[in-house]
């Protein structure tokens, strides 16, 4: 079924906008946003079903790649940036989005949907429940199981479409790692995995049948042409609006956005 091109259009104008304001309300990658919106936006418009979540990690790990290149560099020119910390990080998180680009091509669609939906009601129970209760130890592993920590945040974050923060300043403030150098990890940490996972999908989705028009590999170009000047205007006036409310009372009506958006992808999915 051929869509409406102006329709398409003004709907990706209009995700970009609230994905880029969402995304400076609540302080985190836009992924975790944009993902949904996709998933709900293209089927409308008769994209395929069984590629539709590789298009939807793929184009969205494409636009996070700007805002991750100006945020690391914010983030090293404040000083907040552990290199030491990062050069035994990254090597896991590599590995780990190579392993999870191979398994993309052997899984549907619903299987990464399956895997988003449940991996973001488990940060949101955290956030809401565990959030600075409980830690995993009082300092990071050092050495190779530093690296081997990372494997999963770089595998989970490139099948869900992330840039790996919701999962990264989690997983090490929980062994109490300083916030505001999670924060920073979490920011460079994204950049590889945006790169190498838009890289990745276009290699993944190189050639193959019944994608729409004006992709590349599994990236929208056309929503990414559209939609990344929309994040860039957007995002500063959540962050405005955020500045005037309470932190904590973000995080709780964030957490449970994400949690009523898993269960809706779970019905969807049943």
């Amino acid at each position: 079924m051929e869509y409406h091109w102006l329709i398409y259009i003004l709907s990706l104008t209009a995700a970009g906008l609230g994905s880029g304001f969402a995304s400076g309300l609540f302080g985190v990658g836009g992924g975790i946003v944009r993902i949904p919106i996709f998933l709900f936006l293209w089927p409308l418009f008769g994209f395929n079903s069984e590629t539709l979540m590789h298009l939807a990690a793929g184009t969205s790990l494409t636009l996070a790649i700007p805002s991750a290149i100006m945020a690391s560099r914010a983030q090293y020119r404040a000083g907040k940036l552990d290199f030491s910390f990062l050069k035994t990080w990254v090597p896991g998180l590599i590995l780990g989005v190579i392993i999870g680009l191979v398994i993309m091509r052997f899984t549907s669609s619903r299987f990464l949907e399956s895997v988003f939906a449940i991996v973001i009601i488990i940060a949101a129970v955290q956030m809401l429940f565990l959030s600075g209760r409980y830690h995993l130890g009082n300092e990071v592993p050092g050495g190779y199981l530093k690296s081997i920590l990372s494997i999963p945040v770089g595998l989970l974050s490139v099948m869900m479409g992330i840039s790996g923060g919701t999962l990264t300043t989690p997983l090490l403030t929980a062994y109490k790692y300083p916030i505001h150098k999670c924060i920073a990890l979490a920011t460079a940490g994204g950049l590889f995995i945006s790169i190498i996972g838009a890289s990745g999908s276009v290699i993944n989705g190189f050639g193959k049948a019944g994608l729409p028009k004006y992709t590349f590999g599994y990236i929208d170009l056309l929503a990414v042409i559209i939609m990344l000047p929309t994040v860039i205007i957007a995002a500063p006036y959540g962050v405005k609006l955020a500045n005037h409310l309470s932190k904590e009372r973000l995080k709780r009506v964030f957490a449970v956005f994400m949690i009523i958006v898993a269960l809706d992808m779970i019905r969807n999915l049943l």
